[in-house]
């Protein structure tokens, strides 16, 4: 699935070269109010703060709708409770993630975008209050990426810079993240993310 993912992701950005005339290349950067999801009952979660970093590519088909492709190493993971305090902990990821988004113009200025992500999995570690000094390394029970989706707007800030745009995004896994039993049911990611985008000039 990682693979095939990829591979996709890659055609098709290669296909857009073909335009190259209509494309444009940014960079985007960020915080993360991250979680993830717990199916157990017995446990209780809360949101991480983390960041983002990375770059994206944005051709318009037409003066209301765009794709953006892109790609940006994120942080997240959540602190953890387990019943009402009797064990704690938290739980720190980071991921390579790779959102195809389409856009479109509400009014000027504004867009709204949506779209899937491949996730992929660069480290996952843990730490359990009271039995472990500090974040222990626990892929082995994780799966190296998940599918999920996006959902989000932007405000285009050309008038104080141009290039400029401030976003807003919520993005979510549709697949969980461990491919074993790690005593929480299944585990999904999330995060809420605001970001600064800068479009190069040509």
């Amino acid at each position: 699935m990682k693979k095939l993912s990829l591979s996709l992701i890659f055609l098709f950005c290669l296909s857009l070269t073909t335009y190259a005339q209509d494309l444009n290349f940014g960079a985007k950067a960020g915080l993360n109010l991250a979680g993830i999801s717990f199916e157990s009952d017995s446990y209780s979660t809360s949101s991480r703060i983390g960041f983002h970093v990375g770059g994206f590519v944005n051709y318009k088909f037409d003066e209301k709708f765009a794709v953006q492709p892109e790609i940006y190493f994120s942080t997240g993971g959540n602190e953890w409770d387990f019943n009402n305090g009797s064990t704690t902990g938290e739980i720190k990821t980071s991921n390579l993630v790779i959102p195809v988004l389409l856009q479109y113009s509400i009014v000027q200025n504004l867009v709204a975008e949506a779209g899937l992500q491949y996730s992929a999995l660069l480290s996952i570690e843990q730490q359990i209050d009271g039995f472990s000094d500090g974040f222990e390394d626990i892929s082995e029970f994780y799966k190296s990426g998940t599918v999920g989706a996006a959902i989000g707007a932007i405000y285009q800030l050309d008038t104080l810079v141009p290039g400029l745009s401030a976003g807003l995004r919520f993005s979510f896994d549709l697949s969980n993240i461990n491919s074993e039993d790690v005593d929480a049911g299944n585990l999904r990611q999330n995060a809420f993310q605001v970001n600064i985008l800068y479009t190069i000039p040509k």
